[in-house]
């Protein structure tokens, strides 16, 4: 029970921090493409987010390559 436990937390996170990585890169790139200009504290924000999100996939990324 323990390890299907982790395996699944360990999906859970690896795909939030991914869609959250996704989502942040969209709408700071979507927004320069479209050319609309978003506030510098938004901007700021949603870096920190994005950087936030970066260590937990690459944990939850060598928790799933890792061999058990």
């Amino acid at each position: 029970i323990g390890k299907k436990y982790m395996k699944k937390k360990n999906d859970l996170l690896w795909s939030l921090s991914l869609m959250v990585i996704g989502i942040v890169t969209f709408i700071l790139a979507g927004s320069n493409i479209v050319g609309i200009e978003l506030p510098d504290v938004a901007v700021r924000v949603l870096g920190i987010i994005d950087l936030i999100a970066i260590p937990f996939l690459a944990f939850s990324t060598m928790k799933k390559v890792k061999k058990d």
